[in-house]
């Protein structure tokens, strides 16, 4: 069976993923607007709480972001907000754009032009070999794995004692050094 193609799907929810920043897993978690993003990435399946699935979520995406490498990667990074920016300001699409491109060492209004299309997909790609990875397994739940059964134990009446050791007799004994003259 082949996976699904979710790379379209997936550019268009990263280009709302860039307008919020994903700094933290709890930003998938609690925006209504990234929650089908959450959903794509990792699938309520019952056993999960929204937190651990976000979490998931958030985990796949900085790997996706590693595996793009070098400047793209910082890119990615930056686009994403996984960077931390200056204490105490929170960095707007603009910012992250600006910081986006001085990592390739462009204007960001040539980034915007040119290369945030390139980044989302080679990240959306990313995200869906992940995807695929996953869809492609039959247990995707570690604890849903069944160890074999044990065999029954033999019956009792085939019980056969084991013979002990015999001790070798102590031929001769010293003397306490208490009692010597």
């Amino acid at each position: 069976m082949a996976a699904k193609d979710h790379v379209g799907t997936l550019c268009a929810w990263l280009d709302i993923a860039y307008k919020r920043g994903v700094p933290h897993a709890a930003d998938l978690a609690l925006s209504a607007e990234l929650r089908p993003l959450l959903d794509l990435l990792c699938p309520p399946n019952g056993k999960a709480s929204d937190h651990q699935r976000a979490s998931t979520a958030h985990k796949m995406i900085v790997t996706a972001v590693d595996a793009l490498q070098g400047t793209r990667a910082d890119a990615a990074a930056s686009m994403l907000d996984l960077v931390p920016g200056p204490p105490g300001r929170v960095r707007g699409i603009t910012a992250r754009k600006e910081a986006a491109a001085h990592h390739l060492g462009i204007s960001a209004d040539w980034f915007s032009r040119r290369e945030l299309e390139p980044l989302t997909l080679a990240l959306a790609m990313e995200l869906d070999q992940q995807i695929a990875r996953r869809e492609g397994r039959t247990h995707t739940d570690p604890q849903h794995h069944h160890p074999s059964q044990l065999p029954p134990p033999p019956p009792a009446d085939s019980y056969r004692p084991r013979p002990h050791p015999v001790a070798e007799p102590v031929t001769s004994v010293e003397p306490a050094a208490a009692n010597r003259p």
